[in-house]
């Protein structure tokens, strides 16, 4: 049996610190994007709020997450950036080193409101339409 190392855990009404807040409308956006959202929340937990942007590196994003190939991160950061979830600014620091990609993140604030008519017809259908 593995052994655990030190971790505590508590309900989660208890928070008080050391937590990552997502946007609940973030699991609408990226369904069915279990990477992305992976990426989206570590980008999210790295954000540096003195500086405005989170700046891991791909390859770190790759080992701390787990992920097996830098391809696959690569598709989940495009993957936000097509939802506006995220802004990437690219750097060289010479003609032939990229510097760090630096990421603003951004949390979807509202999903277009349904009318009352809308979901009253059929509520499931525009969820599905809403997450593209």
């Amino acid at each position: 049996m593995e052994q655990l190392k030190g971790i505590k855990f508590r309900r989660i009404d208890k928070l008080d610190k050391n937590f990552t807040q997502i946007s609940n409308n973030v699991f609408y956006l990226l369904k069915g994007k279990a990477t992305a959202y992976m990426v989206y929340s570590y980008l999210n937990h790295r954000y540096n709020v003195s500086k405005s942007f989170a700046f891991p590196s791909i390859k770190t994003i790759q080992k701390d997450l787990g992920i097996g190939s830098n391809k696959t991160v690569h598709g989940a950061i495009e993957t936000l950036e097509q939802k506006k979830l995220v802004k990437v600014f690219r750097e060289k620091t010479s003609e032939n080193k990229n510097a760090v990609n630096k990421y603003v993140v951004y949390y979807p604030v509202s999903i277009d409101t349904l009318t009352e008519e809308e979901e009253l017809l059929a509520p499931d259908e525009f969820i599905e339409m809403i997450a593209l």
